[in-house]
């Protein structure tokens, strides 16, 4: 059920509480609309890429940038607290949602499917799209430490191409992720939160007394597809001042698989 992306270049942005926005009602066919030439203003202007986000992931007070040219398709890239959303300059489909805060943490599942399908279902009305005619389905995530559900719908018969992806927090019950996979982008949903991100970052460091600074969620786009990584900063505190520190390293955790790898030491 997980995706990866392919042949995509682009930029790193960050996402220090980021959540990606998708689905907005535009319908299928909208996904398909060519890119505007070049000079001229995109059909979905900054304010409505905003408002379709707003809508969809139950917030208020975003705003709306232009991020550059995704795998051939023109977005917006619309943040605001808590939430970062990707929508297509053209059709204004919110495209991918992302809420930080709400990323698993524990390994813990005590939402069970029926509920976590409950969750996922409420938040696809809010696109206001007629889903009647997907298939359903969905499986418990358990990596990195962390679990949750991840609930698909696709073309009916089994082998149908999927259509919508929603993940919830197995241990909160709360969406944390929203995917469209109308529009071809091959986006990938992280899975791991900052809690559990900071863990995996202590883990890796044998240095006595570190304590975490900094953790911060970006996302980049590159030929391997999109990938979402913490960047974690610690430090030791000086033996005469606690709030100056040394012995500072930076630790990066995949927010997808919960790979670590140590930039700094």
């Amino acid at each position: 059920m997980r995706r990866f992306a392919v042949g995509m270049v682009g930029p790193v942005f960050s996402l220090a509480f980021l959540a990606l926005g998708l689905g907005s009602c535009a319908p299928a066919s909208c996904a398909c609309s060519s890119p505007p030439s070049a000079g001229t203003p995109p059909p979905v202007t900054a304010e409505e890429a905003a408002a379709n986000v707003e809508r969809l992931a139950g917030v208020t007070g975003t705003t709306a940038e232009l991020a550059g040219d995704l795998n051939g398709r023109l977005m917006y890239r619309v943040t605001g607290s808590g939430v970062v959303a990707y929508v297509d300059a053209v059709s204004a489909a919110v495209v991918e949602v992302v809420f930080p805060d709400s990323l698993p943490n524990t390994p813990a599942a005590s939402v069970t499917e029926a509920q976590a399908r409950a969750a996922a279902e409420a938040f696809l009305r809010r696109t206001g799209l007629d889903t009647s005619s997907l298939a359903e389905s969905s499986e418990l995530l358990q990596r990195a430490g962390v679990a949750a559900h991840s609930v698909e719908w696709r073309e009916p018969g089994g082998t149908g191409s999927p259509r919508f992806v929603i993940d919830v927090n197995a241990a909160s019950g709360t969406v944390f992720a929203y995917e469209d996979l109308r529009v071809p982008l091959s986006l990938t949903l992280p899975t791991v939160g900052r809690t559990r991100a900071t863990q995996l970052a202590l883990a890796a460091i044998t240095t006595p007394g570190e304590q975490i600074l900094s953790a911060e969620l970006t996302t980049a786009f590159a030929t391997s597809g999109q990938e979402w990584t913490w960047t974690v900063g610690l430090g030791v505190p000086t033996a005469t001042q606690s709030d100056v520190y040394e012995h500072g390293a930076v630790v990066s955790i995949d927010a997808v698989t919960g790979e670590t790898t140590i930039t700094k030491s």
